[in-house]
Formats: C-alpha cells, sequence, structure tokens
C-alpha cells in the first residue's frame, strides 16, 4: 500500500475576498501576539475531506469532475462573524448567509450521494463531509479568550462572489497547509444540477 496524502474538497473565494481574509488573520496574528492555528492557510471552504494514494487521485478526480461539473453555479454570500465552542478548542470564522449555506449542503450532499460507491470503498480513506456547518476559517485551535478578542476586533463584514467552481487541496507536508491542486468548474450539465437549479 503507497503512503496516503491528505486531500479535500473546497471552495476557493475571489482573490479580493481571500485578500481580506489574509488581511484579517494578520491584524489577528498582531493582536494575539503570536500564530495559531489556521494562521497562514488561504481562505476557504471546506467541503469535504478524504485520504488516498497518489497514484489512485486521477481516478478520484475523474468522478469528482463527472459530478461537480453536472452542478449549478450560485451566489455565495458573507455576512459577519461567529465561532465554535468546542471542548478543547474553539474557532472563530466568517459566516456565510443561511441561503449560501443550504445552496453549499445542497451541492455537497449530492456529491456525496451520488459518488461511485466502488470507487470510494477501493480508492479512498477517511472521506469525512465538512459541509454541515459551511464556515471560512479566520481561526482555530482559539481559547476562548482569543476567540474574545477576535470579536473586539472584527465586527461586521459582507461580501459575496459567484461560485463557479469547487478546487482539490493536497496536503503538502513541507508547507504545513493545502495546496489547490485541480479546479473543477461547476457547469450545470444535465444530471444532478436540475434538482437544484431553482435556487
Amino acid at each position: 500500500m503507497s503512503n496516503l496524502c491528505a486531500y479535500s474538497l473546497a471552495i476557493m473565494p475571489t482573490p479580493p475576498i481571500d485578500e481580506k481574509v489574509r488581511d484579517f488573520k494578520k491584524q489577528y496574528r498582531d493582536a494575539i501576539g503570536k500564530s495559531y492555528g489556521s494562521a497562514n492557510a488561504d481562505g476557504h471552504i471546506s467541503l469535504d475531506g478524504f485520504d488516498a494514494a497518489e497514484a489512485d487521485y486521477p481516478l478520484i478526480l475523474a468522478e469528482y469532475t463527472r459530478l461537480v461539473s453536472q452542478l449549478t453555479p450560485f451566489q455565495l454570500n458573507f455576512s459577519g462573524f461567529a465561532d465554535f465552542d468546542r471542548a478543547n478548542f474553539s474557532a472563530f470564522y466568517i459566516k456565510p448567509t443561511e441561503e449560501s449555506s443550504n445552496a453549499i449542503r445542497e451541492r455537497t450532499q449530492l456529491i456525496m450521494k451520488n459518488f461511485d460507491k466502488k470507487s470510494k470503498k477501493q480508492y479512498m480513506q477517511k472521506w469525512a463531509d465538512e459541509s454541515k456547518n459551511p464556515h471560512m476559517s479566520i481561526g482555530r485551535r482559539l481559547t476562548r479568550e482569543w476567540v474574545g478578542l477576535a470579536y473586539s476586533l472584527f465586527t461586521e463584514y459582507e461580501a459575496g462572489f459567484l461560485c463557479e467552481s469547487f478546487a482539490i487541496r493536497k496536503y503538502n507536508e513541507k508547507r504545513r497547509q493545502y495546496d489547490v491542486i485541480d479546479v473543477i468548474p461547476l457547469l450545470g450539465r444535465n444530471g444532478l444540477g436540475e434538482q437544484i437549479s431553482l435556487f
């Protein structure tokens, strides 16, 4: 069995939004006085994560391409901030609107439901749905005190873009960050997209 790599299907924001997220993270790092979880990660919304052998990746990509190309593009709007409170560590993030979150969940569910079961079983491990609560992290693994600081720094944020593609990212051991390795357009081709073209 060859070494497994960690992959993730995600939504990458447009350059102006990505730039703003970088700016938020820099302000936050300066305020805390040190680095923190997710400080150096590019802005993104995780949809799913999985492990696979590099040699099998082209087959997995083909299946994602088949499914994602059938989905329709949609408007993705962000409005304000929120946080997850976990037992040990919390996260602070930019929040998509409810309508945008629903659009993300619907599309991810269609991918999950229609992904070829044989391919999934044969080539993928630890496939996890991460779309139940869509969010774009500013910081992860934070103390509650740091979350409080985030709310004092960041009060309002409104932005949006037409989401026309999903990206597959691969974990880069050297950088200890994910790199985008493929971008799959949402083309609304007949099939899956038909069920959700109303949104």
